[in-house]
Formats: structure tokens, sequence, C-alpha cells
């Protein structure tokens, strides 16, 4: 067999162990890294490069600068303030919640966006007394959804945007993407206050006990520890961070600068060192590392190869236009489930923009879709950073996802399918 195959076989048996929940997820990652390392197809240097690569940086300070806010007791005093805007009803809640996460994730890292959110959702719907579990894919799903409203919203986009450039098409503009993004942000909300309200987790106060355990005694103490100065320096401390990120400039990478605020936090006092070291979710970051991995045997062995060519010869000879754009940007979606976005949109762009010259498709329609799909990952808890940080505070699983998340993918698609050609034309 070639590697390839073998690759997708492995692929497939890890499928089963995150569909059955028979196993941890972030052993199944690992253990999925470490046997394609044993075939010889993973380089054994690459087993353990994304622990120290920029995604689990940005996730570990991110977690730290999250857990500063309830530290601080932040979290409970804007809980506070947004819980009496809200209500206590579970839509009220969901709405701000999603509002705020695509808002945010425009400008700045969806993964630094769940962290920062992730201590204030929790606090408000304890308050509220709704489920926790319930508030947790919305918001994951809004922080990646949200990246289609601008072309820094996510790293996918950039990349996409430079290798349409050196393909010798136009760029994309800024706010482009903001054409067809605005609109999937529109439908997304509208989704999880009809359909995919039904499809989430059927959590409830139960969870708080699980939650307790997740937090430690931080948001129930939070009110004892308030200290003015220190909630004052923590916000601006997490404006600048936010800023920088927003900037995105070369010389001060996400990742640099998230450390930078995690390690501030820390020498002022808005988080104990200990406390940092217990912010950080090592099951997260061992999925992250485990699956970056897998990524790299996808990309190394030919598999993701193998799969868009076979879905490119489906076609066949004279296809549509918008067959095409849709084959394309269903492959996308299911290459961003399992290689992450950055991975999916670095090995996509260059197969398929020759190819929109070729049948004489306007290149930047197929830009655009690789950009949302691969800013699609609801099917699976490991396709994206947004997604693994919320499964431990959720304790949610495999399927937890894929219920809505199959929902939001048909939302994103058929959104897509309308609005693209009608900005872009083929």
């Amino acid at each position: 067999m070639t590697p390839a195959i073998i690759s997708l076989i492995i692929l497939a048996i890890m499928a089963f162990f995150f569909v059955t929940d028979k196993l941890p997820l972030a052993l199944t990652s690992m253990l999925g890294a470490v046997v394609l390392v044993l075939a010889g197809i993973l380089p054994k240097e690459n087993l353990f490069s994304a622990f120290s690569g920029s995604t689990v940086v940005l996730l570990a300070a991110m977690m730290v600068i999250g857990s500063a806010l309830f530290h601080t007791g932040i979290a409970e005093k804007m809980s506070n303030i947004i819980v009496k805007v809200t209500g206590t009803s579970e839509n009220g809640i969901m709405i701000a919640t999603v509002l705020v996460a695509t808002i945010l994730s425009s400008i700045c890292s969806g993964v630094a966006v769940v962290a920062m959110l992730l201590p204030i959702v929790i606090g408000i719907s304890m308050k509220a007394g709704v489920s926790v579990s319930r508030q947790m894919i919305p918001l994951a799903f809004a922080a990646s959804f949200g990246c289609n409203l601008t072309l820094v919203g996510a790293a996918s986009n950039i990349v996409v945007n430079g290798q349409l450039e050196s393909l010798g098409a136009a760029p994309l503009t800024f706010l482009e993407l903001g054409k067809v993004g605005v609109p999937i942000c529109i439908f997304g909300i509208l989704y999880f206050l009809t359909i995919g309200k039904k499809a989430l987790i059927q959590g409830d106060s139960s969870d708080k006990d699980y939650l307790l355990e997740f937090t430690g005694s931080a948001d129930a103490s939070s009110s004892n520890q308030f200290n003015s100065f220190k909630a004052i320096l923590c916000l601006i401390i997490l404006a600048a961070v936010l800023i920088a990120m927003s900037v995105n400039s070369s010389a001060f990478p996400m990742h640099l600068v998230a450390t930078a605020g995690a390690l501030i936090m820390i020498l002022t006092g808005c988080i104990k060192e200990h406390e940092a070291y217990k912010a950080i979710d090592w099951s997260t970051i061992f999925i992250v590392g485990g699956m970056s991995a897998v990524s790299k045997a996808m990309d190394v062995s030919g598999a993701g190869l193998l799969i868009s060519n076979g879905a490119i010869r489906l076609l066949g000879e004279h296809p549509s236009k918008i067959a095409v754009l849709l084959v394309i940007f269903l492959l996308t979606c299911v290459l961003t489930n399992i290689m992450m976005n950055t991975s999916t949109a670095l090995l996509v762009t260059p197969l398929f923009i020759p190819i929109a010259f070729a049948l004489d498709i306007n290149p930047a329609s197929i830009a655009v879709a690789i950009c949302v799909a691969a800013s699609s990952p609801f099917l699976t808890p490991v396709g994206s950073g947004t997604n693994t940080l919320v499964v431990r505070p959720g304790n949610l699983g495999f399927m937890d996802f894929f219920k809505p998340g199959l929902g939001m993918t048909v939302v994103v698609t058929v959104v897509s399918m309308i609005f693209i050609p009608l900005f872009w034309p083929l």
C-alpha cells in the first residue's frame, strides 16, 4: 500500500475512536501521530514539533490570560453586567455570546477570542442558571465563521490571498470577504436560535459541579478577591494584547504578543504563577499537538492530494462552473476538519487556483470559497483550536460537535453558493 492509503486508513481508525469516545480525544490524537511515525510516513522530527510551534504557544498563553479574568474577579463583574442586559434567558445569552465572538474574531485569532470569552460565558451562564455546555458550541463556531468578515480574521485567509497573488490573480481587499461573511454570520446566528439550538447537547444546571472542577474556586471566590487596581490592569493588558493581535505584524506575531501578555499578567500579580500553570489545559494542548502531526502526515504522504485529485476527476472533462465551486468548497470543508485551516489552505490553494484558470473560472471566487470553507471546522472537536478549547469546559464529545456542526456546514455552504457567484461572478 502507498503511504497515502496507509495514512487514510489510520485516519479512519482515529475517526472511529473519535466518534465512539472509546478513548480520550487527546490520547487518540497522539496515538495516531505515533503510529504514523512508526509506519515510516511521518518523519520522527515532526512528531513533537507542534509543541514548540506558534499555535500551541498561542493556546497556552491565551489560557493564562483568560484565567486571569477569573482570578481578578473581572469575569464575575462582567457576567453581572451582561446578565442585566440579556436577562437570564438562554436565547439572550446565546445571542450576546455569538455576536461578541463574531465581531472580535474578525480582527483577532479565533483561538484568542474563545480563550478570552470562556470565563465570561461560563460566569454568565452560571449566574443565569442555564447550561454552560450548550453555550460552548455557539461560542466556538461563531469564532470560526466570524473569521470571514475580514482578510485578517484567520491565518488561512492570508495564506490564500498570498498564493492568489503569487499565481497571477488580483488579491482580495481587506473587507472583501465580508460580502459573503456578513450573510454567513447573520444566518449563523439565526441557525443557533432555531434548528441549531435543538441539536446542541442537552446539558442542564448539573454541569455546575463539573465546571467548578474545571475553573477551580476562581469563579466562586472572585468577588472576595476583587481588586479594582488589578482588575483595571488586567483589562489594560488584555486590550493591548487584542490591539496588537489585530495589527497582525510580522515583527510581533500573535503567539509572541499573547506570551508577553501572559507573562505581564503574572509579573503584575493579576494571576499567580501556580494558577497560571493550572490554567493550561494539557488535554487541549495534546489534541492540537497530535492533530498537527497527523495533518503533516496527510500532507507529506500525499493523502490530501489523493483526496483532492479524486474529487476533481469525478467532475469530468467539462464540468459546470458552479459544480466545480461546490466540490472545491465541500472538499475544503472536509479537509479543514482533519487538517486544520492553515494546513488545508496551504494544500488546496495551489491545486485549485490553477484549475480555475484552466476552466476559465474567476479565481477570486475559488479563493473566497477556500477561505470560507477553511474557516468552517464545525464537524469535529479537533479541526480547530477554537473547538478544542471548549471540549473540557463543556464536557463535550465528538457527536456534540457533529450534530450541530452538520447543520452549520449546510448553512454556510448554501449561503456561500448563493453569495459567492453573486459578488464574484464565475
